[in-house]
């Protein structure tokens, strides 16, 4: 028994062992924060590029209340968050949640400012210094919703016991899937009347989703190579217990459906009907989804003590 409990209790110190904190339980908050964090700054972010008010609105709304509050429960004690704040901590010197945080809070606060002074009502009581300081402030919003989006993929390459994470390639692979699920939801925000260009939309939408093929593609060959354990979680991906997460709701779904939806308007000359630009923006959203929870789920822990070469 004694045997037995010892091996129980210390086997993650001599063999690799999928992480549960960010994909299980509680930890699934951090699943859904991410998931947010991106559908909200990646909304921001196209919607700043193609001038939608409207969608700026969205996208900070979105990373507001249904990311801000769930990474705030996530971390415990929610009525304390200000004290990883500076000057009252110095959290974010070590802490990729802490950054994480107050990237949000500024964010939110100079994209607030930005939206308001870009309101026509406003503006035109404001005169021609609108335009200046609503420049500054856009300036400042799109700093912080980059560095908002990019964020969960240093926090998750931090963890250096994780190899499968552990690449340069992660951030870059959060930042470009929410640029490509911003092009998806402006397209639902243009359909019911919130102004822009749906053809722009579908344009981005399809450079992004190739890029991402691309990228994703990248980041797992990368992956495969790094180490035994990394090869594993890719295993895991391809043809493990994530196997119909990725394929379904990120490679068809998250990819595929929308990208076809995509190159379909290049060859009808009224464009596509409204039922399928929204099919393609559920599709979009699912594949936001599916992608954050198979990144997470497939971390593996490299084991405390090692064979030489091993791993």
């Amino acid at each position: 028994m004694q045997t037995r409990q010892w091996m129980t209790t210390h086997e993650w110190m001599v063999k690799p062992m999928p992480q549960r904190e960010w994909a299980e339980r509680k930890g699934l908050m951090v699943f859904i924060a991410e998931t947010f964090t991106s559908l909200g700054t990646g909304l921001f972010l196209v919607s700043l590029f193609m001038s939608n008010w409207w969608g700026m609105v969205i996208g900070w709304l979105i990373v507001m209340f249904l990311k801000l509050p769930v990474h705030i429960i996530y971390l415990g004690k929610p009525e304390r968050f200000w004290r990883i704040m500076p000057p009252f901590s110095n959290a974010w010197k070590t802490s990729w949640f802490a950054r994480g945080i107050i990237f949000t809070i500024l964010f939110s606060c100079f994209s607030f400012v930005q939206l308001v002074i870009g309101h026509p009502f406003i503006a035109d009581l404001i005169g021609p210094a609108a335009t200046p300081i609503y420049t500054v402030f856009a300036i400042f919003a799109a700093i912080f919703a980059v560095a908002t989006g990019v964020y969960g993929g240093f926090m998750m390459n931090y963890c250096k016991s994780v190899p499968f994470w552990n690449t340069g390639i992660l951030p870059i692979v959060f930042i470009l899937a929410g640029v490509a699920d911003g092009f998806g939801l402006i397209m639902g925000i243009s359909l019911a009347g919130g102004g822009g260009d749906i053809a722009v939309a579908e344009a981005g939408s399809r450079i992004m989703l190739i890029v991402n093929i691309v990228i994703i593609l990248v980041y797992m060959i990368s992956a495969n190579y790094t180490s035994i354990i990394a090869k594993t979680s890719v295993n895991e991906l391809v043809s493990g217990k994530a196997a119909l997460m990725f394929w379904l709701g990120v490679i068809v779904l998250g990819i595929v459906v929308p990208l076809a939806i995509s190159v379909s308007s290049l060859f009808t000359e009224s464009g596509v009907s409204a039922v399928i630009l929204i099919t393609a923006l559920v599709c979009h959203t699912i594949g936001a989804f599916a992608l954050k929870y198979c990144l997470l789920k497939v971390g593996i822990h490299r084991p405390l003590i090692q064979k030489a070469g091993a791993y």
